[in-house]
């Protein structure tokens, strides 16, 4: 096989265990020629190349490739909706849970670089429920974000610097749109959906102060 008929791979997995693997089954196999960073015709071929990589590094070559967006397929164990859906919006044609055997990887390859899709069952699933859902503003995941860390409507409002009738109208739409009726349970399908990432949470968490947690007898009322 020449090596214009093989198909062009970029691993850029940022797991190197992962990496590693990849790179030596691609090697391995015939069909397969790897492309790294020092190659000088790799800008050129970007179109034509299946990127391999985890979902931060997919994001980064889908917006920052020059010539014709990458075909990319998604190794991870992030099966959050927020990821899932800005990967599709980007254009991803495969997502994949890291468990996937490396036969799977290497059909998964060959079917993107003619044309199809590889997209795990639960990712399917997740666009559905997406689609089928009215989505948050991103005003809303913010204050879904506050809510995961347990701040009333006043300590919302004071992080916004918006009134607490804003801040209860933001936590009204929130519970509508998830179709339902508390905030335990906003919290719980965020979680169950991925519908904000619990890193982003935490170091809110850790520069909350006392006062955003005072509770009043107001606060009980959405």
């Amino acid at each position: 096989m020449s090596r214009a008929d093989k198909i062009h791979v970029r691993v850029a997995h940022s797991n190197p265990l992962v990496s590693a693997g990849l790179v030596a089954a691609f090697a391995s196999q015939e069909g397969f020629r790897l492309i790294v960073e020092c190659d000088a015709d790799t800008a050129t071929e970007a179109s034509e190349t299946v990127a391999v990589t985890d979902s931060e590094a997919a994001f980064r070559l889908m917006t920052s490739a020059q010539k014709g967006p990458y075909r990319v397929l998604i190794l991870t164990d992030d099966e959050s909706e927020l990821t899932i859906r800005r990967a599709v919006e980007l254009g991803v044609r495969g997502y994949l849970p890291l468990s996937t055997g490396v036969e799977s990887v290497l059909r998964a390859v060959r079917c993107i670089h003619g044309g199809g899709t590889a997209l795990a069952p639960f990712v399917i699933t997740k666009m559905s429920v997406n689609l089928s859902s009215r989505g948050l503003s991103s005003r809303e995941v913010e204050v879904l974000r506050m809510l995961m860390e347990g701040l009333t409507d006043k300590a919302i409002a004071r992080r916004l610097h918006r009134s607490l009738w804003t801040a209860k109208s933001h936590v009204k739409a929130i519970l509508l749109k998830l179709q339902v009726s508390s905030r335990v349970e906003a919290i719980t399908v965020a979680r169950r959906r991925g519908l904000v990432h619990e890193d982003e949470v935490l170091p809110q968490r850790e520069r909350a102060t006392s006062r955003d947690f005072t509770w009043t007898p107001e606060d009980a009322t959405v």
